[in-house]
């Protein structure tokens, strides 16, 4: 929780505005930590894949087969073993409702 909390505080403070209604939820909390390499709301302005508006089930899979090592990664897989189901469930919803596109 106190690595949850580091970051919220290092955000720029327009993008915790524009997130406003799902801030102090679960999935917010928790899917933050991403946004560093997949961009805010999980789209991506760069080579690493875009995350928003991902099916929860293939969310979820994906994540699971970084964790088992049964997925090609660069830092994915070491990264996926630092959350448990609960949290790939919370981060596969919040960027389930992510929009694509220009906000």
């Amino acid at each position: 929780m106190r690595s949850v909390i580091a970051i919220c505080l290092l955000l720029p403070w327009e993008f915790v505005q524009s997130v406003e209604p799902e801030l102090g939820t679960a999935d917010w909390a928790i899917s933050v930590s991403c946004t560093g390499c997949h961009g805010t709301f999980g789209e991506s302005v760069s080579s690493i894949p875009s995350i928003n508006g991902m099916n929860e089930a293939e969310f979820i899979r994906k994540l699971f087969e970084y964790k088992q090592g049964k997925r090609p990664a660069s830092v994915m897989d070491r990264i996926a073993r630092g959350f448990n189901s609960r949290d790939f469930e919370l981060m596969s919803i919040f960027f389930a409702r992510q929009k694509k596109g220009p906000r």
